[in-house]
């Protein structure tokens, strides 16, 4: 499925790491290579709204990555994703870039994957399908294995993965109508089984969260730290599959468990990150997780509030996910509506 490319800016003085970086993401988005801090101060104020993300040396002559920072602050452009290029992450720029809100840093020598998939997850790049590489039948067996594993921690803290097989369901049903639409063309029958499933394992990185009941001793505000971190986790434990045979879902799963809980107005975790920055995908899962979470907790096993419910989410939760969202969601209500009668009566 075809994206129009994201415009990438990188900027650094040394020509050998551009031309790499350069090398490594071309596939992916359009590359505007800048040479020094003054230019990029000039290439930004010219095309503010053009540019998707930065890739910025921190050292640079003359005008620092820091001295681009502060501009980019002083006049209003902090909302643009920012990675920082460095050779070695110091305690003490670690600290000047946290004050700027950029967390985000790209270490030398750089590693072509590690690079590829943070960028990719952090603007909403879709990975390109390659059916001659992608086998089904294996990710079909990780995937079944990864279940297994997910459903016995599920069962042994008394749960059921009930929620996360209406997730996949609903996914299912909504990406089978963003197919039949211009923006979601080329989406066949292997990708919308593959993204449908990698909604099941959102929230999978709560595996990884020490037991809820020690975390009360430590207070709440470290609970609600450490339940933001199974997003983290979750990417970080799906992507432990390094199988090239199924590498369409790994980041496709990954980059969901991250961003499920992004909002496409930016408030959201844990990146903050909004708008096209966020993938469809993410914010369909987004819209799945926040249904069914008000479905089962108010409702319970019914199917009659399923169309007051999106009603209700179609009204309130603007900001949650985009509008092009909001309307598969509207266009699906009978589809939805008819899947909860036939499970629930």
């Amino acid at each position: 499925m075809a994206q129009e490319k994201r415009q990438l800016m990188v900027v650094d003085d040394s020509e050998v790491d551009r031309i790499i970086l350069k090398s490594m993401l071309m596939a992916d988005f359009n590359i505007q290579e800048i040479t020094n801090g003054s230019m990029a101060i000039e290439y930004i104020t010219r095309t503010k709204d053009q540019v998707d993300a930065m890739l910025l040396d921190i050292s640079m002559p003359h005008i620092t990555g820091f001295d681009v920072l502060q501009f980019m602050r002083d006049k209003g452009m902090e909302d643009l994703p920012v990675f920082l290029i460095t050779s070695e992450p110091t305690r003490e720029n670690v600290e000047r870039a946290m004050a700027f809100k950029v967390e985000e840093f790209i270490c030398k020598p750089f590693v072509k994957d590690d690079i590829q998939r943070r960028l990719r997850s952090r603007l909403g790049v879709i990975p390109e399908y390659d059916e001659q590489k992608e086998d089904m039948t294996e990710t079909r067996a990780y995937i079944s294995s990864l279940q297994s594993i997910y459903q016995r921690y599920l069962v042994n803290f008394g749960k059921k993965d009930d929620r996360y097989r209406v997730m996949e369901d609903l996914m299912h049903i909504l990406l089978t109508r963003y197919s039949r639409t211009k923006q979601g063309k080329g989406l066949d029958a292997n990708r919308i089984e593959l993204i449908s499933k990698a909604a099941y394992f959102c929230d999978i990185g709560e595996m990884l969260i020490p037991d809820k009941r020690m975390q009360l001793l430590e207070g709440q505000a470290q609970v609600a730290e450490t339940q933001q971190s199974h997003t983290l986790l979750g990417s970080s434990l799906v992507q432990l599959n390094k199988a090239k045979t199924s590498s369409y879902f790994v980041e496709i799963c990954s980059g969901m468990c991250l961003h499920h809980h992004e909002r496409f107005d930016g408030k959201g975790y844990p990146d903050g990150i909004s708008g096209k920055n966020n993938s469809i995908f993410n914010q369909l899962c987004r819209l799945v997780d926040d249904f069914e979470d008000k479905r089962s907790k108010f409702y319970g096993n019914n199917s009659r509030p399923v169309k007051f419910i999106i009603k209700r989410m179609l009204a309130d939760d603007l900001g949650m996910v985009s509008e092009e969202v909001l309307q598969l969601l509207e266009d699906c209500e009978q589809q939805i509506m008819d899947y909860f009668v036939r499970s629930y009566g």
